[in-house]
């Protein structure tokens, strides 16, 4: 199957309020917030990468997310 054959549809819904910030919603989902968008998927060789600078001195908010440890996780 080649690549132009693919057809991807996602609906969304953007609705525009007073406060200038927009609310999104996907398949009359709720909106996402946030914290959602905060929490990104980071690939294993690029948090290698972050890691070592981690180990060299560095900070960031990519470094604090890799390093933390979710509720979630800890029961696996």
């Amino acid at each position: 199957m080649r690549a132009k054959e693919f057809v991807i549809n996602i609906p969304i819904n953007i609705k525009f309020n007073g406060d200038g910030e927009p609310e999104i919603a996907v398949n009359n989902q709720t909106p996402i917030d946030d914290e959602e968008l905060s929490s990104n998927f980071i690939p294993p060789l690029q948090q290698k990468i972050e890691l070592m600078k981690h180990a060299a001195g560095k900070d960031s908010d990519v470094i604090d997310q890799i390093i933390t440890v979710d509720d979630d996780d800890e029961s696996v």
